[in-house]
C-alpha cells in the first residue's frame, strides 16, 4: 500500500482559506492593496495576481509600481479576458510618466483585441494630441 503524505494538502488548505478570509475582509482600497501584496509574495508566478495588484497601484498613481507589475503578469500569462485591460491600464501607466509614444503603442494593441471599445479610442486621440 502506497502512503500519500497529506501535510503538503493541509498547508494548501490553510492558505487557500487564509487568502479567502483577507479577500472578504477587505474594506478600503489599502486593504485590497495589502491583499495582493501578500498573494504575490505567496504566489510569484500567479499573474493574475501581479495583475491585481498592479491595479491597485495604478488607482494611487503609483505607475512604475503598477507598470512592473504588469509587466510581470504579461510575462507570467494572463486570461485571454484581460488583454485588452492589460494594454489599457499599461498605457495609463505610460502617459502618468510622461511616456506618450509607448502609451499610443499600448492602446492600439488593446483596440486589435478589442476594436469597437469606445473608451480607448477616445483616450487613443487624447494621448495622439499631447
Amino acid at each position: 500500500m502506497r502512503r500519500v503524505n497529506i501535510v503538503p494538502v493541509i498547508i494548501l488548505s490553510a492558505i487557500i482559506l487564509s487568502i479567502t478570509r483577507a479577500a472578504c475582509s477587505a474594506e478600503t482600497a489599502e486593504d485590497t492593496k495589502r491583499f495582493y501584496e501578500k498573494v504575490v509574495k505567496m504566489q510569484p508566478g500567479n499573474g493574475n495576481a501581479h495583475f491585481d495588484l498592479a491595479n491597485a497601484y495604478l488607482s494611487e498613481k503609483r505607475y512604475e509600481d503598477a507598470l512592473a507589475h504588469y509587466e510581470k503578469a504579461g510575462h507570467i500569462g494572463l486570461a485571454a479576458s484581460r488583454m485588452g485591460s492589460y494594454y489599457f491600464n499599461i498605457a495609463v501607466c505610460y502617459a502618468g510618466l510622461g511616456k506618450m509614444d509607448d502609451a499610443v503603442r499600448s492602446l492600439e494593441k488593446c483596440l486589435k483585441i478589442d476594436p469597437g471599445n469606445s473608451e480607448t479610442k477616445s483616450l487613443l486621440a487624447i494621448y495622439k494630441n499631447k
